[in-house]
């Protein structure tokens, strides 16, 4: 436990990485500094106008921090490196992986003045539904509230259209039948748990084959047209969703549900087009599943879903337009 902690930041639509960032300032502090940026300073942003004035950021910060009944004090900054590199009494300053540089800026200055540097203590991002990082930024910009909820619609690139009609991942050629069972196969051998299904084609083959995936997504059409063994494969769960969703395009009630609804065997019933669910999946899904969807003409694609998949994905989501 550290004697003084030293926590900086805007807290513009204070949300709940902030929330995380001074939890975690208080968790190693006795006391905690909070250096809140200045209304001066913050009229070198582009977006000065949209920002909370001082007055009420500093107000919903004492509000959250009041309930950790420590000592602390909130007080302006006029820029980014002080008090941090004029007080020795700092024992430790809490970073985030975008202010990295800067803590490791004023521990160099710190040691060129006699200091003793600071600790510096990491807090990963916290992040939205869509798995990209929640923030301020964002949230005014109404894409997500502060609790990391999406609130706008992703529509597909012409760009990513073209990237997407080929896969990148492990792709299974042959008949249905015979890949199906392939599959099956290799998911007992290796232990796979949480199969996810994208597509009514392929959801109906692992069914008829007496495997049940944990999750089917699906919209009752292949190839755009109405198929005769929609109900065959509702009726294998005895949870079921539905979700509106155009065609290309990742509709903002996607994630919630998606969400929700992995945490049971169920199906989602898109009411449109599933074409580009395979994207939110490997976003929702826990770690270690796999999720298999058709390739027209071809076989079928598994998809293994970890933490680099996620991250590419993720960062992939900011090439989709805003609907």
């Amino acid at each position: 436990m550290n004697d003084h902690v030293i926590a900086g930041g805007t807290f513009d639509r204070f949300h709940k990485g902030h929330e995380l960032f001074l939890e975690t300032a208080f968790k190693n502090g006795k006391k905690v500094f909070i250096a809140l940026t200045s209304s001066e300073m913050l009229k070198k942003k582009k977006a000065q106008n949209s920002f909370w004035p001082f007055e009420k950021r500093k107000k919903v910060v004492e509000d959250f921090v009041n309930k950790f009944e420590k000592e602390y004090t909130i007080f302006p900054i006029y820029d980014r490196l002080r008090p941090a590199i004029e007080k020795p009494g700092f024992d430790a300053i809490v970073a985030t992986e975008e202010t990295r540089g800067t803590c490791e800026e004023i521990n160099e200055i710190r040691f060129n003045k006699g200091f003793i540097p600071l600790e510096i203590i990491f807090v990963p991002y916290v992040r939205s539904d869509d798995l990209r990082v929640i923030s301020s930024t964002r949230i005014r910009n109404r894409e997500i509230d502060r609790d990391g909820r999406v609130l706008i619609d992703y529509k597909l690139t012409k760009k990513l259209q073209r990237e997407f009609s080929k896969p990148s991942n492990e792709v299974f050629e042959g008949r249905n039948e015979i890949v199906t069972r392939q599959l099956i196969k290799k998911f007992k051998a290796e232990g796979i748990k949480n199969v996810i299904c994208v597509g009514d084609e392929v959801s109906y083959d692992f069914l008829k084959c007496g495997f049940k995936p944990k999750n089917v997504i699906i919209d009752g059409k292949v190839k755009r047209k109405d198929i005769d063994y929609k109900y065959f494969i509702l009726k294998n769960y005895s949870h079921s969703f539905s979700v509106d969703n155009e065609p290309g395009m990742i509709d903002k009630d996607v994630w919630s549900i998606m969400k929700y609804a992995f945490e049971r065997e169920s199906v989602i019933l898109v009411k449109g087009e599933e074409d580009l669910m395979t994207y939110p999946a490997a976003l929702c899904a826990e770690k270690g599943s796999v999720i298999v969807y058709g390739q027209p003409d071809v076989g079928k694609v598994l998809v293994r879903v970890d933490e680099k998949k996620k991250e590419k994905l993720s960062k992939k989501l900011e090439e989709f337009e805003i609907g």
